[in-house]
Parts: C-alpha cells; sequence; structure tokens
C-alpha cells in the first residue's frame, strides 16, 4: 500500500495545492471495498489508470462507474466508494478558485457532480491516463501530470485578490466575517458573494462550514481514540452540538454513527491524504 504526497513545481502552485499518488491492492476473492468519503472543500481532478470505481452519491442515491480520470468540484453530500482489485490513483488537489481558474466556469455548475474530466478538458486526458499507465515509477507519473498542466497555466483565468483570500480562509479555523473578508478581497458584499459562488460553489459562510467540517474529519480518521470533544475543540467549535449540526448537515449522521461506519472500513483515505 502507498500513500505520497508531492509538492508542485513553482510554476503551478499559484493553483495547485498538491499531488497526492495513493496505490493499493486488494484481495480478488474477496468482496471489493466500500470506502466513504466526506464532502471536502477541495476541488480535485483524478486519473484512475489501472482499475476505476463505482461511486454511490447519498446526495440523490445514484450509483455510477467513473470514468478514468474525473473533475470533482464542490461536493457537499456522502459518497461511498467502491474500489477495484488493483487501485492506482494520482490525485490533482486545486487552491482554492484554482478549477475555476482552470476551467473557466461557475463551481456551482458542478455542485455534487463528479464528471467526466474529458467533457470539459478534450481528449488529451485520455493521453495523460495513458502515459500514467505505462509510466515506470511514481517520479515519472508526477512528471506526467505536471507537464500537462504546465501547458494549461497560460490559458489560466488571472488571480484575483479573492482567489489569495481564498487561500488563507482555508487554513483558518473560525468562521468568517463576511465584511471583512470582502475588504479583504476588495470588492463588495455582494460581489464577494458571487465572486465565492463563481470559485467555490457556495457562500463563504457555507465555505468555511465545510473547512471545519472537514478537518474535523481528518482528525477522527487519523487518531481513532481521541474523543468527540477534543477534536470539536481542536477545530473550534464553539461546542460538541454545533459539531454534530455539521455532521448531519453534511454526511446525513451523527459523528458516532459516523465512528462505527470508518472502523469497518480497511482504508482511511483522508487521514493518508493530509499532512
Amino acid at each position: 500500500m502507498i500513500f505520497k504526497l508531492f509538492k508542485p513545481r513553482p510554476e503551478l502552485q499559484h493553483f495547485v495545492s498538491r499531488i497526492m499518488i495513493s496505490h493499493f491492492q486488494f484481495n480478488p476473492i474477496e468482496p471489493r471495498p466500500t470506502i466513504p468519503f466526506p464532502p471536502q472543500p477541495e476541488h480535485c481532478l483524478y486519473f484512475y489508470p489501472y482499475h476505476r470505481t463505482v461511486c454511490r452519491n447519498h446526495a440523490d442515491d445514484s450509483l455510477n462507474s467513473m470514468p478514468h480520470s474525473i473533475l470533482v468540484g464542490p461536493q457537499l453530500s456522502l459518497v461511498d466508494l467502491t474500489m477495484g482489485y488493483d487501485m492506482l490513483v494520482i490525485l490533482v488537489g486545486f487552491q482554492p478558485g484554482g478549477m475555476h481558474r482552470l476551467l473557466r466556469i461557475p463551481m456551482n455548475d458542478l455542485q455534487n457532480l463528479p464528471i467526466d474530466s474529458t467533457l470539459l478538458l478534450g481528449r488529451e486526458i485520455d493521453e495523460v491516463t495513458e502515459q500514467l499507465n505505462e509510466a515506470a515509477d511514481l517520479d515519472q507519473m508526477v512528471t506526467v501530470v505536471e507537464q500537462y498542466l504546465l501547458k494549461k497555466v497560460k490559458g489560466l483565468k488571472s488571480l484575483l485578490p479573492v482567489d489569495q483570500v481564498l487561500i488563507q480562509m482555508s487554513q483558518q479555523k473560525d468562521l468568517v466575517n463576511v465584511d471583512q473578508v470582502a475588504k479583504q478581497a476588495c470588492v463588495s458584499v455582494r460581489q464577494l458573494e458571487r465572486q465565492f459562488k463563481e470559485r467555490t460553489g457556495m457562500p463563504p459562510k457555507l465555505f468555511t462550514r465545510l473547512v471545519r467540517f472537514s478537518r474535523a474529519w481528518v482528525l477522527r480518521e487519523k487518531y481513532k481514540d481521541i474523543s468527540w470533544l477534543k477534536i470539536a475543540h481542536s477545530c473550534d467549535y464553539a461546542d460538541q452540538m454545533h459539531m454534530i449540526r455539521d455532521f448531519k448537515d453534511f454526511v446525513g449522521v451523527t459523528p458516532t454513527t459516523l465512528q462505527a461506519s470508518l472502523e469497518q472500513s480497511p482504508l482511511r483515505l483522508q487521514a493518508s491524504s493530509f499532512d
């Protein structure tokens, strides 16, 4: 089992935050494992060069076999991922607003809608997937991905002050003051709301709630013996009830119910994906 994080080269860091490669194999005589995957603020480009996943989206209870590459924008519902027996996953995690700058479309158009990458990025994605399939090692895979992304840099939408503010907000624990954020982004509150929906697919306060919820989920996966109360305090929730409300809103269950589900899962994807 391999999980390895790579920091993208400097020319990419203004819109790409990380590249992660994971490879895990399961016993083919056993049922394919299903992993719960939470809503998260990060937008990602995924490649599955070997086996593909099957995704059950709790938002509409849909069940779909994913193509070899997908774009995942704003995801506000829990999904269950059924893995292949030989799973190689290459993840490109974008800076907040980075996918919007790449695709030049409002991110709210992609809410809860993982989409075939070729529909928005063209058949060049198929070539990248083939090169990843043939790559000799992880470093070569990273090179393939970075070379593709470098071709896209000149076509990116211009970086605005709000994009820098989004990066700062993704690293904060507490909820935001919208007036203060608008001032930092050099726009009116109304313009801020519009820019947030374009870039993140959601309003500013919902975005920061999702950032905080995602941090709580990662802590739960990383430290199975830590108390929920300590997680709530670590993530700057006012109290445990506020955290429980967020879990019910984002994944439809209480933290305790979620913990029982995670204990049955063979992988902790979020814990492995972040330092």
